[in-house]
């Protein structure tokens, strides 16, 4: 070989070394590179054929288009998402975010061991009392959105031993509803539906059940991972599937154990307007308040939507056979919501709950030593006693399939025993007990209607023509939470651990309240109701840069400001516009300041 035939293999090699530099600098370039990286959103606006031609106009990939809502999943680079926003100012996007299912961090066990069966759950809210008159959830569906269920002998069979009713579906590309690689989806299964029969001390079986509602029909939709997570794009798509099958499946009742930091009023929130088409539609949503700390102001989606019924945590404080010590959990997150409703509606046990789970599960296998050995495992959290509430909805419709979900709230709402101090003062706030624990029983007893969600239109909430808030403020000088126009129930926003019942016990027979109140007038707020009925923001949007507390954004990265006021004391936007720079919305004009709140289901004794 020459000397001019090796210069030229030199410069070839040299060229090529360059280009394959050149070559990865460039993929790593376009790996890392913000503007050329594809996020997922949810797209919204008044038509489907502008919100495709929308997206594809700039080269971005439509995903799904939802039948639920007026929307569709999209693939946008940042730069794509810019340019949609800038072409269309009136379509919305909204970050496709994380959900996790709302179950308390388990930690190290130490002092009560997980061998102590906890199932007395059904016996604390007195569902075990109605098992013995035959109130079962016979002939009631129950939608689950979670991970999946296994196939335990309490889930698959009925009191009897029967078949259950039981359809499975999975949003997740290649994965089965039937498996629960997580454990959560079984956990709350079980606590709804477990068939399995309880023993009282002496080791005789009962005609009680390890379930709320031991023979509800079930419809598990998987929308969450082995690892527990899900994105709002995949719980839509769950949410579509259960309203569009209701008839299918004879859904009534759908539980949502899961909860997301609020990116945006409740309204403009993708899952929540897919569930007051649910709610439209004659299914009662259950939304745990979620597990973020029971300061002011934490309550997640879809718990800030004020038609569904949101639901926190109590625990028994290992003596379920004694209410003196029960209390409202740490973790179990309070309200008032951004809009200024009170959540949670209700609390029921979500506090060392024993369910049903496959030792095959991840929680399973990373804590073992929550695990009895006979396949139940113990957890907390909101998700929890969501799945609790869940199953009493089913109970009452059982006794009187013809109730609504209004009514079903209603009822339980006027039917919930408050934690008090024995003198009519609470042990907890409002904010954080609601109208109290639930109680099975009364609720199936009740009568009550036109005590829920009265005064609020929720076809005008779906179709985007007016919205509402509720009646929580806070004061500017104290910083306290409390209700307008209503004395005794300030609240400082902080977790103060405290007995909802003190002195107060069981009576035989293990039944709680059988056929009795605890107190004299225990109901909180009976037959009244406050602030008349008008309407907050009719006909309009806000618009995106107005603020409801001054000098601070609302969502900073998806937070809540956290030491931001609620509306102060004063009026409403004394000196400010809902929209500004903007007539293309209806002109409130000097109406502004004589704007009235609602929260009805609130009731004043």
């Amino acid at each position: 070989m020459n000397l001019n035939s090796l210069k030229k293999i030199t410069i070839i090699r040299s060229a090529l070394s360059t280009l394959l530099l050149l070559s990865v600098a460039a993929f790593l370039f376009i790996s890392n590179s913000p503007n050329l990286h594809k996020g997922s959103y949810i797209v919204q606006g008044a038509s489907k054929p502008t919100l495709i031609s929308a997206i594809e106009s700039v080269g971005g990939e439509v995903v799904h288009n939802y039948s639920v809502i007026q929307a569709i999943s999209a693939l946008l680079t940042n730069q794509q998402a810019d340019l949609v926003r800038n072409n269309h100012p009136m379509i919305r996007l909204f970050s496709d975010e994380k959900v996790k299912l709302s179950a308390h961090k388990l930690h190290a066990k130490s002092g009560k061991q997980a061998d102590e069966r906890n199932t007395y759950f059904p016996t604390q809210v007195g569902a075990s009392q109605l098992h013995s008159q035959g109130i079962t959830g016979n002939g009631i569906g129950v939608a689950i959105i979670d991970s999946g269920a296994a196939k335990f002998d309490g889930i698959t069979k009925n009191s009897v031993g029967k078949k259950r009713k039981i359809h499975h579906h999975s949003v997740l590309k290649g994965s089965k509803a039937s498996k629960d690689e997580y454990g959560h989806g079984t956990h709350i299964t079980s606590l709804i539906s477990n068939s399995s029969t309880t023993y009282n001390s002496n080791g005789e079986q009962v005609d009680s059940y390890n379930g709320i509602a031991p023979d509800v029909e079930l419809t598990v939709v998987k929308a969450f991972d082995a690892n527990g997570s899900s994105t709002y794009s995949d719980v839509l798509k769950a949410i579509e599937y259960v309203v569009e099958n209701r008839e299918k499946h004879n859904i009534k009742v759908l539980n949502l154990s899961f909860s997301a930091k609020p990116q945006s009023f409740y309204w403009q929130d993708p899952i929540n307007q897919a569930l007051m088409v649910a709610w439209q539609e004659g299914i009662t949503v259950f939304a745990s308040a979620g597990n973020s700390g029971s300061e002011a102001m934490s309550i997640g989606v879809p718990g800030n939507n004020p038609y569904v019924i949101t639901i926190g945590a109590t625990s028994d404080n290992y003596t379920p056979f004694d209410l003196s010590d029960d209390f409202v959990t740490s973790f179990s997150s309070a309200g008032p919501t951004v809009e200024g409703f009170v959540k949670p509606e209700l609390v029921a046990p979500g506090g060392h709950m024993q369910g049903l789970m496959s030792h095959k599960s991840k929680i399973y296998k990373d804590y073992p030593e929550y695990a009895d050995g006979n396949g139940y495992f113990l957890l907390s959290g909101t998700s929890q006693s969501t799945a609790v509430a869940s199953g009493v909805a089913a109970l009452m419709l059982q006794n009187d399939p013809y109730l609504t979900p209004d009514d079903i709230k209603c009822r339980l709402i006027s039917s919930a025993l408050a934690g008090t101090q024995g003198e009519g003062e609470l042990s907890y706030s409002i904010f954080q007990q609601g109208a109290g624990m639930i109680n099975a029983p009364w609720a199936v007893a009740s009568d009550k209607v036109g005590c829920a969600n009265q005064g609020m239109d929720i076809a005008n909430e779906i179709n985007d023509s007016q919205h509402y808030a509720g009646p929580a403020r806070r004061g500017e000088d104290s910083g306290d939470f409390y209700i307008l126009g209503v004395e005794g129930f300030e609240w400082d926003g902080l977790y103060n651990k405290a007995h909802l019942w003190p002195q107060a016990h069981l009576w035989p027979q293990a039944h709680l309240w059988p056929q009795a109140h605890l107190w004299p007038q225990a109901h909180l707020w009976p037959q009244a109701h406050l602030w008349p009925q008008a309407h907050l923001w009719p006909q309009a949007h806000l618009w995106p840069q107005a603020h409801l507390w001054p000098q601070a954004h609302l969502w900073p990265q998806a937070h809540l400001w956290p030491q931001s006021n609620l509306w102060g004391d004063t009026v409403i936007w004394e000196d400010a516009h809902l929209w500004p720079q903007s007539n293309s919305f209806l002109d409130m004009g000097s109406d502004i300041n004589s704007v009235s709140f609602i929260n009805k289901w609130i009731e004043q004794e």
